[in-house]
């Protein structure tokens, strides 16, 4: 590799370093406990016989308030999940996913998971508001109406109904499990309606303001939750931390829900329409996604297919023409901004190592046995730049003289130094380009690594989930040595400084890099470590003669 190629590259790892560096000495706060709530039920009581105030109506005639009623809670389960629901807005309380595979540690004690993170207080998921001219609130999530009491008017093992009213319009709401993996079928009836106006289907969620994003190789936490929606043709997530308070996406609603890194719990109109609103909420850390939809007297009938349960690519990739309409639905699955330009290629990947699972039975063999794959396809390229680099180092001691010979005559220099490596046929970019040919196939096996809920809680050797860091850092460690020893049968610069950096610093900095992300990527980065050293070792002796002097 050349001089100015050798610096490029130098500037690019010292880029990286910084980067890496910053999160490893400054990582992100960790969430203070917050005291939440995903139902009304523990919200202050109301005194009995209380009712909900009115709200105007158009034209300042009252909406006969609606009388409180103590929280019932229907439970539909399935196979794969148990959804509960709530009479106060009819609407979901808690969404559990069932079997242990998706479990997590709550207080030292494993739980199911729950896909239902709502602040104290704010409406549950699939709460109905109207807009002000149908008696309801101009925010839509600060709407009393959204948590009003319905009745439960019939209920059995799979469904059940609920009716009441959103402000001055009659709601009518009916749950049903359909059978299918994570799926309810969900209908909304909506008639009286005194003028025009808007009706609003929340999907709200809340997360700790000081919840870690993630770093760079590792995704966020379990309680990072973002409002997601796929309107038109694009999947857009919300920043309930950020600064924006309202965004308005355009296109017809194709499925809008609540993005949580492995899981995802999402509603699919039955026809896209709609218009899909981002909105923080009133608490840190709240926000929701909402499809809106115009409504007068006339009345409305709206059905929907409710998702909630992991993101694998199967089940998500069902939806994609679901009555006959393109969802996109995969697109749940969040690769990172710059990944997301290999998803394709990851889901490639995935489906390599989902297929070596199928009939190995262990993930952590799957990855290995993906590694080998991937090594094994790349190895032309890998070959090229091995020899290119052997040859470049191999030529050091003639471009030493050539600079001695030529001094400040940087022409003349070029000139002799191109002639040189025609004489041995060594392209100088032979080093380089093979390893940025690699770079798209590297990003998607990241993105593949670190958002495949297949790897979720799935042990290998004394690691518990490759999803999660080694909790006794040997695999970071033996990383590092491989690193080392790689370094150590690489052709060396001859510039002793950027030798000893080049042996030294960076199998070091990587190491440390790498003691906090998940487990299935430093596994992969292991192998593809061992299969490197015996390559080196392979070109290091096919190429081990003298060069013949210029």
């Amino acid at each position: 590799m050349g001089t100015d190629n050798r610096r490029f590259l130098y500037a690019i790892v010292a880029s990286m370093a910084i980067v890496f560096g910053w999160q490893v000495l400054f990582p992100p706060a960790k969430p203070k406990p917050v005291v939440a709530s995903s139902s009304p039920a523990s919200a202050a009581p109301v005194p009995a016989g209380a009712v909900v105030p009115a709200v105007p109506a158009p034209g300042g005639a009252p909406v006969a308030a609606v009388p409180d009623a103590p929280e019932e809670l229907v439970t539909l389960k399935g196979s794969e999940f148990a959804v509960v629901l709530s009479s106060h807005g009819g609407a979901i309380a808690h969404v559990e996913l069932l079997g242990p595979k998706f479990q997590h540690l709550v207080d030292g004690k494993l739980v199911p998971i729950d896909m239902v993170h709502v602040f104290k207080g704010a409406p549950l998921p699939l709460a109905v508001a109207v807009s002000p001219e149908l008696g309801g609130a101009a925010d839509p999530l600060l709407d009393p109406g959204a948590k009003a009491a319905l009745r439960v008017v019939s209920k059995d093992a799979t469904s059940v109904v609920f009716e009441g009213r959103a402000g001055a319009v009659s709601l009518r709401k009916s749950y049903r499990l359909t059978g299918k993996p994570y799926e309810l079928a969900v209908e909304l009836e909506l008639s009286g309606a005194p003028a025009a106006g808007t009706v609003s289907v929340l999907f709200d969620g809340y997360m700790p303001p000081s919840t870690s994003s993630g770093g760079i190789f590792s995704g966020p936490p379990l309680d990072f939750v973002r409002p997601v929606c796929r309107a038109g043709k694009k999947t857009e997530r919300f920043d309930v931390a950020g600064d924006e308070v309202q965004k308005k996406l355009e296109g017809a609603v194709l499925w809008a829900g609540i993005d949580q890194h492995y899981f995802t719990a999402a509603l699919l109109p039955a026809e896209p329409g709609g218009t899909c609103l981002f909105i923080k909420g009133g608490e840190k850390g709240s926000g929701a996604a909402v499809i809106q939809y115009p409504l007068d007297p006339a009345g409305k009938k709206l059905a929907f297919t409710l998702f909630a349960g992991p993101k694998q690519l199967e089940l998500l990739k069902a939806y994609d023409k679901l009555n006959g309409h393109e969802r996109g639905f995969d697109s749940a699955v969040d690769y990172g901004p710059v990944s997301n330009f290999f998803a394709f290629f990851a889901q490639i990947l995935l489906g390599v190592m989902r297929w070596f699972h199928s009939f190995i039975g262990n993930w952590g063999v799957a990855i290995i046995l993906l590694t080998l794959t991937v090594k094994t396809l790349l190895y032309p390229l890998t070959l090229k730049s091995m020899q290119s680099m052997n040859a470049m180092r191999r030529l050091q001691p003639e471009i030493e003289k050539l600079k001695a010979k030529h001094g400040e005559d940087r022409e003349a220099m070029s000139r002799a130094q191109m002639a040189l490596f025609q004489q041995h046929k060594v392209n100088p970019a032979g080093g380089c380009l093979p390893m940025l040919l690699q770079m798209p196939i590297w990003f998607a096996l990241y993105a593949a690594l670190q958002t495949s809920v297949e790897l979720y809680r799935e042990p290998f050797l004394w690691m518990m989930d490759l999803t999660q860091k080694d909790p006794y850092f040997i695999l970071p460690v033996a990383m590092g040595a491989t690193s080392f020893v790689m370094q150590k049968f690489s052709p060396q610069p001859t510039d002793n400084t950027q030798a000893k950096m080049m042996l030294y610093f960076f199998p070091g900095f990587f190491t440390v890099m790498m003691l906090f992300v998940p487990s299935g990527l430093t596994l992969y980065i292991f192998v593809n470590n061992l299969l490197s050293i015996g390559q080196q070792q392979l070109v290091n002796r096919m190429q081990n003669r003298p060069v013949k002097p210029a």
